[in-house]
């Protein structure tokens, strides 16, 4: 059976019953009644339309690896049929469950049986809040609810109806009835209908109960699905917030990540993964990979390894050319490679076709730096790098280049049309004015590197001037590590400056740079109006109550600040109720590092405080403080109605214990936290 219904069929109804309503001699009421069924029908007729076009359209869509970190299919179903509750549906415990995406992509050349999505053999993972679920995924689960309920056969994909199977498999070697199943899917379906049929209700997750198959009318039902074309990146990212998972668990529902002759990324079960790729070929490269102490992940076709001479170098080349199946490749080269060495490495990766690369030059020999590398490339502008990025099996590059490689003021490779994103990275140093000012210089116009790490450079206030200039006009540029340096306060405003005009850095490290509350304060006047800094890490500094009251009052405006690390800086009881206030209205940062801060329990009550009303602060890391019993028994009321809270660390502090017995209380009703330290 198929969502699909043919237009000689459907017109063929409608007609049959416009006849049979002219002719009926049963006078007006049964004419009614006829009119009234006639309506129902073109109503489900449409229905299943309006699914079946929405449907095809997520089924053909395409997303890049990179958006694509988990399945993108996937359905809701309660986790017992004997503890349904229709009344009180947001209360039932749901399992999510994967979808797996097989197809003509999985079957053999000689294969007479067809490969079809189904769902996947994991025993699924239970929701955490029901009603929030619901409300961001309600209209896509519909579509993959009804797609595994109805069957379809569009887009090259064919699901078999539900009720044309005998048994389903939700677990390995554990089968549920077909009536099961379906009574499972009807209830999640009448979850999502319950929701479009009425406007929420006053209360939180208080839907009123209808009929919703009866009362849902086609527009109401083209309303809720007017915007669902599949899950971007962000929104599967997102996915995992929702999901009770533990530390060693990952999202992937027994998957495993593939990609088809044309380019496109599939997640599929392990069964129809090893029929796609030989077995041989990828129990070897396993092992390639375990002896030099690398991971593999199959499940994402992403190893990670580090190739310290030639002959492993080669050893791995010959496996990852024949296995196929091997997505993202991070490898670090780690001897003083010749040309050569980079043309071995080129050709394998043309036989793997590899499209996501990271390439790790930093850890080159000195001689290569010195005399090998400038003698490879400098006049070719390049030529054994650029031969790289320029396969068309390749979609994203990056590359962290040699430590002492400092001629980026001659380094401007293209991106190649077919490169989705080609990015480079500089370890530099150790150097002072004299090297910076090319660098600098460099970084103006530079449109290819992304991150910059200048750590342990005896940096001051003079050459974080020289930075500050550059990034004023760089557009390219997101991650700036300027730890362990000398800048200081001055330092910090010049920087500052450059932070209220640069629009594209994301993360700055100034930790370990004598930056006092001064500096803090110039940060805090660029916080309020930069719109892309989400990390900013001022550990090991000197910053104070006034620096921390300066943070409060930015942090109420700034929207982007995700985490902020202040990690033993003397912020004390003062500094620690200045950011209370910030806690109460702000809306993005999500982790707070306040570990080794002279933090007491005046301090801890006022974080409580502000943990009742936040609604984003996921991480709190309060480690190494002074906070005692009192300060324990504040964070533990907090808990009892924090819902966003996952982690929270209170570890070498003096909470005794009463404080512990309050925590351990809390976390009877805390349904969130998932890490207590």
């Amino acid at each position: 059976m198929t969502f699909r219904l043919p237009n000689n069929v459907r017109h063929s109804r409608e007609q049959s019953f416009i006849n049979w309503m002219n002719s009926t001699t049963k006078g007006a009421k049964t004419q009614q009644i006829a009119q009234e069924i006639w309506k129902l029908q073109k109503q489900m007729n449409d229905r299943l339309i309006l699914i079946q076009s929405k449907t095809e359209a997520i089924l053909n869509q395409q997303l890049e690896l990179a958006e694509y970190p988990i399945p993108r299919l996937f359905i809701v179903l309660p986790e017992e049929l004997t503890k349904y509750d229709p009344g009180n549906w947001f209360r039932t415990k749901f399992r999510l469950h994967f979808i797996c995406e097989c197809g003509k992509h999985t079957e053999p050349s000689n294969s007479k049986v067809a490969h079809h999505l189904h769902l996947a053999k994991h025993e699924g993972y239970l929701v955490r809040e029901p009603t929030e679920f619901f409300k961001k995924y309600g209209p896509f689960l519909l579509l993959m609810l009804e797609l595994i309920k109805l069957g379809t056969s569009v887009a090259g994909h064919i699901v078999p109806a539900l009720a044309s199977l005998k048994v389903v498999e939700l677990v390995d070697s554990v089968q549920q009835t077909v009536e099961s199943v379906t009574a499972k899917i009807d209830y999640s379906l009448e979850c999502i209908d319950s929701q479009l049929a009425k406007v929420q209700a006053s209360s939180p997750g208080d839907f009123a109960i209808t009929e919703p198959r009866t009362e849902m009318t086609e527009q109401g039902l083209a309303n809720y699905l007017s915007d669902v074309e599949g899950l971007e990146g962000v929104e599967l990212r997102q996915l995992g917030s929702f999901l009770k998972t533990s530390e060693e668990e990952n999202l992937l529902g027994n998957l495993y990540r593939m990609t088809t002759s044309d380019g496109h990324v599939k997640w599929v079960c392990r069964d129809h993964y090893r029929v796609s790729y030989q077995e041989k070929h990828v129990q070897k490269l396993r092992d390639v990979v375990k002896l030099a102490r690398g991971e593999f992940d199959e499940q994402l076709g992403r190893i990670e390894i580090v190739l310290e001479s030639r002959f492993a170098a080669g050893e791995f080349y010959s496996a990852v050319s024949k296995a196929k199946g091997v997505l993202e490749l991070i490898v670090e080269l780690r001897w003083e490679c010749t040309r050569s060495d980079l043309e071995a490495f080129h050709d394998a990766l043309k036989k793997s076709r590899v499209p996501v690369l990271r390439l790790d030059l930093g850890q080159f020999g000195t001689t290569l730096g010195h005399t090998t590398f400038s003698k490879l490339i400098p006049t070719s502008r390049y030529k054994a790098l650029s031969s790289i990025t320029e396969l068309r099996s390749i979609k994203t590059v990056h590359i962290v280049l040699p430590k002492d490689f400092v001629m980026l003021s001659s380094f401007h490779p293209k991106r190649p049309s077919h490169l989705l994103e080609l990015s480079f990275e500089l370890v530099a140093g150790p150097f002072g004015a004299k090297e910076l000012v090319p660098l600098a210089d460099a970084l103006k116009t530079n449109s290819t590197l992304t991150a910059l790490d200048l750590q342990d450079n005896k940096i001051g206030s003079r050459e974080a001037q020289i930075i500050a200039e550059a990034l004023k006009t760089n557009a390219k540029l997101i991650t700036l590590h300027l730890g362990n340096n000398m800048i200081g306060d001055n330092g910090a405003q010049s920087l500052c400056v450059a932070l209220k005009i640069n629009s594209t850095l994301t993360t700055l490290d100034l930790k370990g740079n004598l930056i006092r509350d001064v500096g803090a304060l110039a940060l805090s006047e660029a916080l309020k109006t930069n719109s892309t800094l989400t990390t900013l890490d001022l550990k090991g500094n000197s910053i104070w109550f006034g620096g921390l009251l300066a943070f409060s009052e930015a942090l109420k405006d700034n929207s982007t600040l995700t985490t902020l690390d202040l990690y033993y800086n003397s912020i004390g009881d003062d500094g620690a109720k200045a950011l209370t206030d910030a806690l109460k209205t702000n809306s993005t940062l999500t982790t707070l590092i306040l570990e080794l801060n002279k933090i007491g329990d005046h301090g801890a009550k006022a974080l409580a405080d502000a943990l009742k009303t936040n609604s984003t602060l996921t991480t709190l890391n309060l480690q190494n403080n002074s906070i005692g019993s009192d300060g324990a028994k504040a964070l533990a009321e907090a808990l009892k109605t924090n819902s966003t809270l996952t982690t929270l660390n209170l570890l070498q502090n003096r909470i005794g214990d009463n404080g512990a017995q309050a925590l351990a209380e809390a976390l009877k009703t805390n349904l969130t936290l998932t890490i207590l330290k």
